[in-house]
C-alpha cells in the first residue's frame, strides 16, 4: 500500500522533476535559507522521521511486510509466528543497522539540500518574511500543529484512497492476471 502511494506520488511529481533546475542561489539567499531551515528544525524533523522508520525496521515489521508479498508467506507466518518473529526481528535489526548508517552518512547533505531548495525558491526578502512569520505566535502555532495536520491528512488519504485502491485491485485481480498471462508462457528457446 505504501509502495503504491509512493509510486502514485512519483507519477504526480514527474512533471515537476523534469523541469530545469533553478539558478544557483546567491550567498545572501543561502544564508537566509540556512537560518530558516535551522529555525524550522528541519534536521530534527528528519531525524524523528528516520528514527520512526528505523524503529519499524528493528521490530521486523518492514521485512515482514516485504515478505508478505511472496506467495504463501502469510499462511506460513500465521501458522508459526513463534518461529518467524525472532528471525524477522534479527533481519529487521540488520535492516535498521544498515539504514541508520546510511542516514548518519547523508542527513547533513539532505539538510544542505533543504537550504538550497529554500534559497532557490524564495528571495531573500521572502525568506526573511518567512522567518519573521515563524517567530510570530501564528507561525509558532502552525509549526506546532502541522505534524498533527499532516498525520490527519495521511490517515485520510490512506483510508479514502489507499484502502479503496487495494479493494479495487482485488476486485480486478482477474483482469490484471489476464493482462500478465503473456509473461507466464515459457521463453522461446534460442536457435542453435
Amino acid at each position: 500500500m505504501k509502495t503504491l502511494i509512493a509510486t502514485l506520488s512519483l507519477l504526480v511529481a514527474a512533471p515537476v522533476l523534469a523541469q530545469a533546475p533553478p539558478a544557483a542561489p546567491t550567498p545572501a539567499a543561502r544564508q537566509a535559507a540556512a537560518a530558516l531551515v535551522t529555525q524550522l528544525g528541519i534536521k530534527a524533523q528528519l531525524q524523528r522521521q528516520m528514527a520512526q522508520t528505523v524503529t519499524q525496521m528493528k521490530s521486523g515489521a518492514v521485512v515482514r511486510a516485504m515478505l508478505a508479498q511472496s506467495p504463501g508467506f502469510i499462511q506460513a507466518y500465521q501458522a508459526n509466528k513463534a518461529k518467524f518473529d525472532p528471525v524477522l526481528a534479527r533481519a529487521g535489526a540488520i535492516q535498521a543497522e544498515i539504514a541508520q548508517g546510511v542516514i548518519n552518512q547523508n542527513l547533513d547533505a539532505v539538510v544542505a539540500d533543504a537550504v538550497t531548495a529554500y534559497a532557490t525558491q524564495f528571495t531573500v526578502a521572502e525568506l526573511n518574511g518567512l522567518a519573521a512569520f515563524y517567530k510570530s505566535p501564528l507561525g509558532q502555532a502552525l509549526q506546532a500543529k502541522q505534524p498533527a495536520v499532516a498525520n490527519q491528512i495521511a490517515r485520510a488519504t490512506a483510508t479514502r484512497i489507499g484502502t479503496k485502491i487495494d479493494e479495487a485491485m482485488k476486485a480486478n485481480q482477474n483482469r490484471l492476471r489476464d493482462a500478465l498471462k503473456p509473461l507466464d508462457s515459457p521463453a522461446p528457446s534460442a536457435a542453435k
